[in-house]
């Protein structure tokens, strides 16, 4: 009976203004409601550390989140974080003894320290670290945020900076440094140039990927960056970020790549199997109106059958004949440089190409991997004009790329199952109602 009530992941809507703990702590209680819908080949440390085949893919997870949520700036910190982290636990030990671990005032959102200062503190889990190469964790704890605070109740002390701050302007000669030492340049901390980039690039008010984080953790962070480059001055980027991928954006990933069809083939699709829902209706009608042998009318009974499994399924966004094909409809950013090389209106060209090899078009593909780059926008690139410029039949009848994930097969299939049964409980009493009907002998 599960089969008959299996759930694809819910959608997570995001919530309104910056990210803080609160909003965050909701993700988490969601998710932990829904723990057994996404199975273990498709976590989200398989996804980061680009152990998932497509369309699940590292590269199919940051086309998503700049594409469809337009917060990709997310994954890429994050990212850049964690390499940040291993590449700062492996620094020189008299390197790491300039940036001293940074505790925050708020001792709700300041991580808890213990062991020596090149341990980062950064609270990741051990098993995303392992997954993701990084070893020698042992002082790394768990953090609790269950008692989290909202900025309004602990008002941040360098809030009244926050506004006029520039990152370029912080001076990076420290009148009291950390030691108690007098003199020592901050410019002599490991990466500090590399942090200036990235707070330029993602943290300060303006930055071309600027993270959506409250007012106090931002001043926070800037405060602390100003000081050390101890990656424990992350710490309010890495808690909002770390629980948001996990528990909104990965589950939501997953729900859309269950979809293999486009927006115009799965209306496409719903129009059809109303159709043939409609013709086995009208099969039925006829075959009892008339003189013909009421077995004859058991044949209505695969448009319904047919038409319901179709009509359950599109509703999910899953296209059965695609599935049994093991493909999908390639997305509207994926067909620039096939537009490039074969034309729009190369129709020739276009029967020949009618399936489209997925290591033959990753490459090409835009790439949203870069760390510093231009905005996550996607106005200026070329696919939205070609796109735009499609007829809507182009649009319904798209090119196919194989998809190669069997997690994803899986979740797919248990829906595809889902409506073939739900369409079974429909079809027989629909079929045995017309079966008993008496002759109408009409012609």
């Amino acid at each position: 009976m599960s089969i008959l009530f299996y759930k694809k992941p819910d959608y997570r809507p995001k919530g309104e203004g910056p990210l803080n703990l609160q909003k965050c702590q909701k993700y988490v209680e969601r998710t932990k409601d829904c723990r057994g819908e996404i199975p273990p080949d498709l976590s989200f440390e398989r996804i980061i550390s680009n152990k998932a085949l497509p369309p699940c893919s590292l590269q199919d997870f940051i086309d998503y989140l700049a594409y469809v949520t337009h917060d990709a700036e997310n994954l890429q910190f994050y990212l850049w974080l964690v390499d940040y982290h291993q590449r700062f636990r492996n620094a020189p030990p008299e390197e790491i003894a300039l940036s001293p671990k940074w505790k925050f005032d708020d001792p709700q959102s300041s991580p808890r320290y213990s062991g020596n200062s090149n341990n980062s503190g950064l609270g990741y889990s051990d098993k995303t670290l392992s997954v993701l190469g990084i070893k020698d964790f042992d002082a790394i704890e768990e953090e609790d945020i269950s008692n989290a605070s909202t900025v309004e109740d602990h008002p941040s002390p360098y809030a009244t900076t926050l506004g006029t701050l520039k990152f370029s302007e912080i001076p990076l000669l420290e009148s009291n440094p950390p030691d108690g030492s007098k003199g020592k340049s901050n410019s002599a901390q490991p990466f500090r140039m590399e942090i200036n980039r990235i707070v330029a690039h993602y943290i300060a008010p303006g930055s071309p990927r600027e993270l959506n984080l409250s007012h106090k953790d931002r001043a926070a962070v800037l405060h602390a960056l100003c000081r050390t480059t101890h990656p424990s001055a992350f710490h309010p980027i890495k808690q909002v970020l770390d629980l948001t991928l996990r528990n909104q954006s990965h589950p939501n990933f997953i729900r859309w790549s269950i979809c293999n069809g486009n927006k115009p083939w799965t209306m496409f699709l719903r129009t059809f199997a109303v159709c043939n829902i409609v013709v086995g209706f009208a099969i039925a009608i006829l075959l009892t109106l008339s003189r013909a042998s009421r077995w004859f009318r058991i044949l209505a009974a695969l448009e319904w059958w047919f038409g319901i499994t179709s009509l359950i399924a599109a509703y999910q966004g899953l296209c059965v004949l695609l599935l049994r094909r093991h493909t999908r409809e390639v997305r509207p950013w994926e067909m620039d440089e096939y537009g490039r090389k074969y034309g729009d209106d190369d129709e020739e060209a276009g029967l020949r190409q009618s399936k489209i090899l997925y290591e033959e078009t990753q490459s090409r593909w835009p790439v949203k991997m870069e760390l510093f780059g231009p905005p996550n926008m996607s106005d200026n690139e070329t696919w939205m004009d070609r796109y735009s410029m499609k007829s809507i039949f182009k649009r319904t009848f798209e090119k196919e790329i194989p998809t190669q994930d069997r997690g994803l097969h899986t979740m797919q299939n248990k829906i595809v199952r889902q409506a073939e049964a739900w369409a079974l409980i429909i079809t027989v009493p629909l079929t045995v109602f017309f079966t008993v009907l008496p002759k109408g002998n009409l012609y």
